[in-house]
């Protein structure tokens, strides 16, 4: 059965906590879950591809891959108008936004079995070089899953067209993220990244 069909036919409480917070996401913006899926998608593989060549011994795909589903569920707490603006944002409007990982920390955090998830809602925006938000943390600070979800978010939006702008090639992309090394990213998740994007794409 198709899983939009599903969801209209079963009761929201028959709904995994997962399926329930994504058609929460669902009623908001299709574009949001479009690139929540993606980046969860994108997680996955590059988990998977890690564990196959002997690294990240541990981490489960499927967990991470949740987590990253999950990264924007805050912004079902944001405005419309300043959700789904058709252009840049400005000061009082990126705030409202950026609210939207704490604010999607609150609603995963107090689910009994998703506190892994939680951590990389709240803090898949802090950088590398303590400059983020919500908390400014720095470094090895931020917990794995929230360096190993920053990098897959931002190599999606950035290969996403906006109503404003057109989407970089995957090209253009990864030199960007190779560049936000060391300042937005963790050096170490990049040079993974680097390695899975190019056998990923042969």
């Amino acid at each position: 059965m198709d899983a939009e069909l599903q969801r209209q036919i079963l009761p929201v409480e028959t709904l995994d906590f997962e399926s329930r917070m994504l058609d929460l996401v669902a009623r908001k913006d299709l574009s949001t879950l479009g690139h929540s899926n993606r980046v969860a998608e994108l997680t996955r593989e590059w988990a998977e591809f890690m564990l196959s060549r002997g690294s990240w011994v541990g981490v489960d795909p499927a967990r991470l891959e949740s987590a990253a589903r999950l990264h924007d569920i805050g912004k079902v707490m944001v405005p419309d108008a300043v959700l789904l603006k058709p252009g840049p944002l400005d000061p009082a409007e990126r705030d409202l936004m950026n609210a939207h990982a704490e604010a999607g920390y609150e609603m995963v955090k107090s689910h009994r079995n998703e506190s892994y998830a939680a951590l990389a809602v709240r803090h898949h925006h802090e950088r590398w070089d303590g400059r983020g938000y919500p908390l400014g943390l720095e470094g090895d600070q931020i917990p794995f899953q929230a360096q190993v979800v920053a990098i897959a978010d931002a190599f999606d939006a950035m290969t996403e067209d906006r109503v404003y702008r057109k989407g970089r090639s995957p090209e253009e992309a990864l030199v960007e993220i190779e560049r936000c090394a060391g300042s937005h990213f963790s050096p170490v998740r990049v040079a993974e990244f680097v390695q899975f994007i190019h056998a990923r794409n042969g």
